[in-house]
């Protein structure tokens, strides 16, 4: 992969403020990530040119790697390895935290990049590297994908994968409200699923059901 000029400049201005945190660049994924315990933490930027102009996409985000490992074989959408190693499990952008729609910074100059910089450490040292903590937990997880099964979840980008990924992290947490998630699950599958994936689904909660974490 080649990189602009300006997205290597951008990411070494980052490099350092992310490594006091303990986040390491991964310039060919243009991201920032951790190693945790379960996984991993990133920070993912999308960077695109249009007419003389940047604009920046920030999306961040945990993986859970015993989530990921089982979710993974009943996910065949992703069939590269590699994309199966590095999915997250929870992900939203910084637009999106925030209640931003459709938000993406603007770089005309340095000063605008500048300020852009700014915002983005300043908003991880307030509330991302908190979120990210907080979001590696288990528990945590379940709540975010589970908490309210019947409406689209904002901490996933695709709503199927948030079904399988979901009553995972519901089974893992010996969540009482497990066979009501999977119905609600089961039922939005029906209306906006393939038959793969349906079948894919069955075959999860049969082993789900038949399966003790402890």
């Amino acid at each position: 992969m080649i990189l602009s000029n300006f997205e290597v400049k951008f990411f070494q201005q980052l490099e350092a403020f992310f490594k006091e945190y303990s986040f390491g660049l991964l310039i060919e994924q243009k991201q920032f990530r951790k190693a945790t315990q379960n996984g991993f933490q990133n920070v993912i930027f999308s960077i695109t040119e249009a007419q003389k102009e940047y604009w920046i996409e920030v999306n961040f985000g945990i993986r859970d790697e015993f989530i990921e490992q089982l979710a993974q074989q009943f996910l065949h959408t992703f069939n590269v390895r590699g994309n199966r190693s590095s999915a997250n499990t929870l992900v939203i952008s910084f637009g999106k935290f925030q209640n931003l729609k459709y938000f993406r910074f603007r770089i005309t100059d340095d000063e605008s990049l500048h300020i852009t910089l700014e915002e983005i450490r300043q908003f991880f040292k307030q509330w991302g590297f908190n979120f990210l903590e907080e979001a590696a937990s288990l528990h945590k997880i379940d709540d975010l994908l589970n908490d309210m099964p019947a409406k689209p979840c904002r901490y996933l980008y695709n709503q199927i994968h948030r079904c399988f990924k979901g009553v995972i992290a519901a089974k893992l947490t010996d969540n009482n409200s497990f066979t009501t998630i999977t119905n609600i699950y089961r039922n939005f599958l029906l209306k906006n699923a393939n038959d793969e994936e349906l079948l894919n689904f069955e075959r999860l909660i049969s082993f789900l059901h038949f399966y003790n974490p402890n």
